[in-house]
C-alpha cells in the first residue's frame, strides 16, 4: 500500500508541481501553503510522510508544525525542505524529529527516493 504524503510549501508552484509528480506514481498526495491548511490537513487527514518547507511566508515555521504534528500523530516522518540549509537548521530539525532536512530544490526523483526508502 503506498503512503499518504502531505507537501507542505509557500510556494503553490512547487507543491502542485510534485504533487503531480507523486500522483503520477500513485501516491496519495495532499498540499498545504500555510499553517492552518497543513495542521487541518494532518488532523483530517493523518498523512505517513509529510516534506515541510521550514522557511514560511507566515509567522510560524515548519519547525512549529512539526511540533504541532507529533502531538496528533507522532509516528508520522517528516522531512524538513530548505532553500537556508546550516548545519544549524539541519541539527535543530533533526532534534525536533525530523528524518531529514533536505537542501532545496529538491528534485521530484529525490522525493520518490525517500518515499521509498520507507515502503519497501
Amino acid at each position: 500500500m503506498n503512503p499518504k504524503i502531505l507537501l507542505i510549501d509557500d510556494e503553490p508552484d512547487v507543491v502542485e508541481f510534485q504533487k503531480r509528480f507523486l500522483e503520477r506514481r500513485k501516491y496519495e498526495v495532499l498540499t498545504a501553503t500555510n499553517t492552518k491548511d497543513a495542521i487541518e490537513a494532518i488532523k483530517n487527514n493523518s498523512p505517513d510522510i509529510v516534506f515541510c518547507d521550514i522557511k514560511l511566508e507566515t509567522e510560524t515555521s515548519g519547525f512549529d508544525i512539526l511540533e504541532q504534528a507529533k502531538k496528533l500523530k507522532p509516528e508520522m516522518i517528516v522531512y524538513f525542505i530548505t532553500g537556508y540549509l546550516d548545519k544549524e537548521t539541519e541539527q535543530k530539525g533533526l532534534s525536533l524529529g525530523a528524518k531529514a532536512v533536505l537542501g532545496k530544490p529538491v528534485p521530484n526523483e529525490e522525493l520518490e527516493k525517500r518515499i521509498k526508502e520507507l515502503t519497501s
